[in-house]
């Protein structure tokens, strides 16, 4: 996927997907361009606050275009709250949904360089 990841990010912005971080609660660096969506992976269920906060979230992230590419990612193959994540944004009806299961590790790994991540959310209260 990093090679396909790749060649989406040298699209031009609109059709360039968002890449969204949901690593943990402390700054990091990331891929290039990536927003950070700290706690977007975690929550109780489909239902729950974190749903309602990141529904709008997305809304002005993508400009309420449901068919934007949305890449979600963390650290690496073993993290779940990027999958978790994207389940989510399918779950709002978001079309183009995808789970870079490689995240950072993999970037790194295919020569990838990282850069400051941007913070756009502010994660919800807890439950």
């Amino acid at each position: 996927m990093t090679r396909q990841l790749r060649a989406w990010l040298e699209r031009d912005p609109p059709q360039r997907p968002l890449l969204l971080d949901v690593i943990g609660d402390q700054g990091h660096d990331s891929l290039p361009g990536a927003i950070w969506l700290p706690g977007a992976g975690r929550g109780s269920s489909f239902d729950d606050a974190l749903q309602a906060h990141l529904a709008k979230s997305l809304e002005q992230l993508t400009e309420g275009d449901r068919g934007r590419a949305l890449v979600f990612f963390c650290a690496g193959n073993r993290c779940w709250l990027s999958y978790n994540a994207a389940l989510r944004a399918a779950k709002l009806g978001y079309s183009e949904v995808y789970w870079y299961r490689g995240g950072i590790d993999a970037w790194i790994s295919a020569g990838g360089k990282l850069a400051p991540i941007r913070t756009v959310w502010r994660k919800p209260p807890a439950e």
